[in-house]
């Protein structure tokens, strides 16, 4: 539940430019400056007879109240000079932080008012840079001025004053639309509609509607009274890369200790990888140490996804770096099954060159040449039986449902994969009947063909690996 307000409650709120003030000037916008002049005119904004009723300051308004015998007063501080946020940085960020925890003890909450364009970075890097936050931090901003007829600037400003005024949610959140994000999980999806932010993995905190919504299982609890820590040293020397189709093993993993990302937003990922290379209490080996524990955690999963896409050239990198090629991932299975599952006969050779066990069972004790054979990948079933690789009797015993499945459906390839693979195809199915005997009923000629021939001639039961 929302902690008891006070009657009054004061904000601060830190314009550092962007769309939501900005003028025209011939066809051009600007940075408009002098925002608390602006939102004096509106009374939506300012009670101007509260206001002077108080004695409040030029740069103090009042909002009308929202609820009864409860105001919000906020104090509007001006950077200068006003910021475009496609020039705003790590440095500009931490600057922010530094003047909430200027002003911490003198507001109850802190709403930032910013650009569109690298909101989403700032609410991640504010999020990690302020530490044992006991108060409420929204950044907002908008896509139309202000100053606009239409514009949804008054909406988001409004908003975010009312939700940083009335409840204690002590995080870093970014307010949109009528929603109430956790900084670090939001991400820019669109530069024209209003809904211009989403939040992929996780729920709104908060939905302003008729009523407000707040989802406060999902808001942090404040940890005791913990001071206010700003993290002003940051890493400004970092980068972004994304991953594209095709992109080189050597770009973004051969010795560049990659660690997963998980369900982190690229924004919250910068920010989170600029607070660890940046914290004053991890030396280099420290960091590098944890980097390689993590890698080789991961490497596993990683494997498997570059054996499953065929992709030699990751693979040959993980392997260059010392990675085991046989570890599991998280469902039991090695790259061996990945290729298998896949059908990549080359990743199933490279593999196999660099002495895997060409038999692995994975959680639900399925072998890579069952996976091909399910696959109908034979080229894989091929390079297995080979290297030596046999169903287990388990498989063997459970073959008979599918072979006389795949017999009344006329899948001559799939039977033809269990034969390559050493499967009986005499095996009965639950019933008793062999797949012969089904496929005669359901008159696919070309499989009873198949299935005779091997009985009249070789036999239904495939080669071994030597005659491959």
């Amino acid at each position: 539940m929302a902690r008891a307000l006070e009657p009054q409650r004061r904000l601060l709120a830190v314009y550092t430019g962007g769309t939501i003030g900005m003028r025209s000037e011939q066809g051009v916008l600007v940075p408009g400056s002098g925002l608390a002049a602006v939102l004096r005119s509106l009374p939506m904004f300012h009670d101007e007879e509260y206001a002077r009723a108080c004695g409040l300051p030029e740069d103090t308004l009042v909002l009308p109240p929202a609820i009864p015998d409860q105001r919000v007063i906020y104090t509007v501080l001006e950077c200068q000079p006003l910021f475009d946020s496609s020039d705003m940085t790590i440095t500009e960020w931490v600057q922010i932080a530094q003047t909430i925890e200027r002003h911490y003890g003198q507001y109850d909450g802190f709403v930032v008012i910013h650009g569109t364009d690298t909101m989403a970075f700032a609410a991640s890097v504010l999020s990690f840079v302020l530490e044992n936050l006991q108060k409420t931090v929204i950044l907002t901003g908008a896509q139309v001025p202000i100053h606009a007829l239409w514009n949804d600037s008054r909406e988001n400003l409004l908003g975010a004053l009312l939700m940083a005024g009335q409840y204690v949610i002590p995080e870093v959140c970014l307010f949109f639309q009528n929603q109430l994000f956790r900084g670090n999980r939001v991400t820019k999806v669109d530069s024209r509609r209003f809904a211009a932010f989403c939040s992929p993995h996780l729920p709104p905190l908060a939905v302003m509607g008729t009523d407000v919504t707040i989802n406060w299982e999902l808001v942090r609890k404040a940890r005791g009274k913990a001071q206010l820590v700003v993290h002003s040293s940051m890493e400004r020397d970092v980068g972004l890369l994304r991953l594209y189709p095709g992109i080189p093993a050597a770009l973004a993993m051969a010795g560049a200790g990659i660690v997963s990302g998980f369900d982190m937003t690229s924004e919250a990922a910068l920010a989170k990888l600029s607070y660890v290379l940046g914290h004053p209490g991890l030396t280099p080996d420290d960091r590098k140490e944890e980097a390689d524990a993590i890698r080789e955690a991961l490497v596993p999963s990683l494997a498997c996804a570059a054996a499953h896409a065929g992709d030699l050239e990751v693979l040959q990198a993980l392997g260059d770096l010392g990675s085991d090629l046989s570890l599991e991932s998280f469902n039991g299975q090695t790259p061996l099954h990945a290729a298998a599952r896949g059908g990549q006969p080359g990743a199933v050779t490279m593999l196999l060159r660099r002495g895997v066990d060409v038999d692995p069972r994975d959680e639900d004790g399925l072998s890579p040449l069952l996976l091909a054979v399910k696959g109908r990948h034979r080229g894989v079933i091929e390079l297995l039986r080979a290297a030596g690789a046999c169903l287990s009797l388990q498989e063997l015993e459970d073959a008979g449902t599918e072979l006389c499945r795949l017999a009344a459906r006329a899948d001559l390839e799939g039977l033809q994969s269990w034969w390559q693979a050493g499967a009986d195809l005499s095996s009965p199915g639950y019933d008793g009947r062999s797949a012969l005997l089904v496929a005669e009923a359901a008159g696919n000629l070309e499989v009873v063909t198949f299935l005779q021939n091997l009985k009249g001639g070789a036999g239904v039961q495939a080669p071994g690996p030597a005659t491959l």
